[in-house]
């Protein structure tokens, strides 16, 4: 019952942590350049800040359904297939030569995800042995 137990904080954590990336919608080039030590181009900015406020929103919505719970399952699946991409990505380019001057900027964000979606299965799988053991 760990899981199911710690859900909860679990939720309000990860979903703050989650919001900090609407600091990309705010200033995209302050975010850029201290969180990722990457280059501004303002060229791209509508999509830093779209991003950012996709991300943000993301982590208000799964801070928010600590509260909410008839929210919590839909927010708890469009978080893990959201993450899971990340973790993909990060994962899939980390030897990659082209990306690879980029992949130290990205751990802060791949360690979070990571831990969001391994304790989002830890969650289900949890819910799936007390369906079938009652």
């Amino acid at each position: 019952m760990f899981f199911n137990r710690f859900l909860k904080p679990f939720l309000i954590i990860g979903g703050l942590i989650t919001m900090y990336a609407g600091i990309y919608a705010i200033n995209p080039e302050t975010a850029l350049r201290d969180m990722n030590n990457l280059p501004y181009d303002s060229n791209y900015v509508f999509l830093f800040r779209h991003w950012g406020v996709m991300v943000g929103l993301m982590g208000f919505f799964i801070a928010a359904s600590a509260y909410v719970v008839r929210w919590r399952e839909s927010i708890i699946l469009y978080s893990f297939l959201e993450k899971l991409f990340m973790v993909y990505l990060f994962t899939s380019n980390f030897f990659n030569p082209e990306t690879a001057h980029l992949n130290s900027s990205f751990i802060p964000f791949a360690i979070t995800d990571i831990t969001i979606v391994s304790y989002t299965l830890g969650y289900w799988y949890e819910n799936y042995r007390n369906r079938t053991s009652a």
